[in-house]
């Protein structure tokens, strides 16, 4: 692991079995501090496999709580539902809040503002092609419903809720977690802090990057 531009980075061609490790360790050292240990996840296809390999672990899952980052107005067993596909790669073990999208979206927000912690001690995020972190899109104006979610559409023209960037920034550590060459501008953007809003989204007190694709200084 190597101190990048204010982020802590690591590199692998198979990065989910380190986070996978350190993710436990994170877990552990918050616990020693805390009745449980509250973690936002992100959604997509790219952390299946983390949870997938996480949910066959003996972690202490009474004692953890999970967060969906971000997630699209659709019905709850929707295709397209991060509840859904995040829910079933965690397993059936894992307390994972989720938005309830029968809500018209202003009441869904509020629902979900009242389920969250004061604060996240871990924040695992992925990160877009174009620079978005949870449901924050670059050049969107999210509208805030709390101070810890807001609305926002992607590209598509999709409505979605997602966490604030006020929220995140008081995690305790945020990992971002991001794969594939076609990615490989957007962590160039990230190391050189060019204002997207992946860029924008620090931990209070680590940030890190973990990802397969190695830094060419």
């Amino acid at each position: 692991m190597k101190r990048l531009a204010g982020y802590l980075f690591y590199s692998d061609p198979q990065p989910e079995r380190a986070l996978r490790s350190f993710l436990k360790k994170l877990f552990m050292c918050f616990l020693r501090g805390s009745r449980v240990c509250h973690v936002a996840l992100a959604g997509g296809r790219t952390p299946l496999e983390l949870y997938r390999m996480l949910s066959s672990e003996k972690l202490p899952w009474d004692r953890l709580r999970f967060y969906l980052s971000d997630e699209r107005y659709v019905p709850q067993g929707s295709e397209f539902s991060n509840y859904s596909s995040v829910k079933r790669a965690l397993g059936e073990r894992s307390r994972l809040a989720f938005f309830k999208t029968e809500m018209s979206p202003e009441e869904c927000a509020l629902d979900y503002t009242l389920q969250l912690p004061e604060r996240l001690h871990v924040a695992l995020l992925g990160v877009g092609g174009d620079g978005h972190t949870a449901s924050l899109f670059p050049g969107v104006d999210c509208q805030d419903i709390s101070p810890k979610v807001c609305l926002s559409r992607s590209p598509d023209g999709l409505l979605r809720l997602s966490l604030t960037e006020e929220y995140l920034n008081h995690s305790c550590v945020v990992l971002f977690f991001l794969k594939g060459e076609e990615k490989r501008k957007v962590l160039e953007s990230m190391i050189k802090g060019e204002g997207l809003p992946a860029c924008r989204v620090k931990g209070r007190l680590r940030t890190y990057i973990f990802t397969d694709l190695p830094w060419k200084v």
